[in-house]
């Protein structure tokens, strides 16, 4: 029996999350089209004959090609050994998560800067700089939004409710500049009039630690359990997360259903980062709900500022809360009107699945010399 030829070129990536593993990255996503970014470069190359697949399948050698193109998506458990391997080029690290929620990945950028090619992030150098160990040349890349359009039908919804925020109970390692306690913040203040709803899942426990902990799993998990039963026998003490346990509706199993349901939504990223622009946003505009946004400080460089309700213009949520209430429909319609035309803009296009794939046809043209 005649064994099959391996192709000349194959692109690996390695996901967020080994979960994703075995091709996963590109089938559809439990909750949303999240991966439809990556199925997206996955057919895409397949149409010119560079296959895709996820970085086990290279690790393991089943579906290695002669030359294998490494895209890691913030994973740096691996790379070194793939190093060593004479038909893998180590083409590109995307930091994929901010610096106070995952401040290993920074920790670890200049030395994983001088054995990829291409360092990738939605902030620049510069705002980068005080959170990694030497200086690393980045080349922009913006969050993929999977779809360019609204859905037409959450768009659409009528009888909205007033306030919502869609947020997991989570807690970072940094506190540099964050911004989850500022959204509990904007909870306690909205839960006082009874105007806010929450969603997200882990808020009937204590919250949950990111970034990686020195102790192991299993001593991560008898940690929390321990929380959780304090919590259950003495009661929350924090002010700021009794209010949202107050506030509490639930998870939200469909983002978009979820946020159609309402005209406004609290839209804070984790942290305030010039450059640092994710879904959160796009969320809101796809199901016309006007978020209210803190984060990015460069936000209108990347987002009309007709689409949003920027919270810097405001000294404090007293001040906020009298400006929602006194928005006219002609004006709330104004801001999702502006939301849905924003999607065709060309300041959006940067966000969009095809720009995310022109990076990874670049990556194959420059390391394995392939022309499309």
């Amino acid at each position: 029996m005649t064994p099959t030829r391996r192709p000349e070129v194959g692109l690996f990536i390695d996901p967020p999350n080994d979960r994703f593993f075995g091709d996963r990255l590109f089938a559809e996503h439990p909750y949303g089209d999240y991966n439809a970014p990556y199925d997206y470069v996955k057919q895409l190359l397949g149409q010119q004959g560079i296959p895709v697949h996820t970085a086990d399948l290279v690790l393991s050698g089943e579906g290695a090609a002669e030359r294998n193109l490494y895209v890691s998506i913030g994973q740096r458990a691996r790379y070194r050994r793939l190093a060593r391997r004479p038909d893998v080029v180590l083409s590109a690290l995307v930091v994929h998560e901010c610096p106070i929620a995952d401040p290993a990945l920074f920790s670890d950028l200049f030395d994983a800067s001088l054995a990829f090619r291409r360092i990738y992030s939605f902030s620049g150098a510069d705002a980068l700089a005080p959170f990694v160990r030497g200086p690393v040349d980045v080349r922009p890349l913006r969050y993929p939004y999977p779809v360019s359009e609204v859905d037409q039908m959450a768009w659409e919804r009528k009888g909205r409710a007033f306030l919502a925020m869609i947020n997991a109970n989570k807690i970072p390692p940094l506190k540099t500049s964050e911004l989850y306690t500022e959204r509990l913040r904007a909870v306690e203040h909205f839960s006082r009039h009874e105007e806010i709803d929450l969603f997200g899942f882990g808020w009937g426990g204590p919250p949950y630690r990111i970034g990686g902990s020195r102790l192991p799993r299993p001593l991560q998990r008898i940690r929390y359990q321990a929380e959780r039963v304090l919590l259950q026998v003495g009661g929350e003490r924090d002010p700021l997360l009794a209010s949202a346990r107050r506030a509490y509706r639930g998870s939200a199993i469909s983002k978009s259903e979820t946020l159609s349901r309402y005209t406004f939504s609290i839209c804070f990223e984790n942290m305030v980062l010039e450059g640092w622009v994710t879904e959160k946003i796009f969320d809101c505009l796809r199901v016309g709900t006007v978020p209210v946004y803190l984060g990015a400080p460069d936000i209108d460089s990347w987002v009309w500022p007709e689409c949003f309700v920027d919270m810097r213009r405001f000294s404090g949520y007293d001040e906020l809360r009298e400006f929602l209430h006194t928005l006219s429909p002609a004006e709330i319609d104004a801001y999702r009107a502006a939301g849905r035309e924003y999607f065709s803009s060309k300041q959006f296009y940067p966000f969009t699945k095809q720009a995310f794939s022109a990076i990874f046809e670049e990556i194959v043209r420059e390391d394995a010399e392939v022309t499309s």
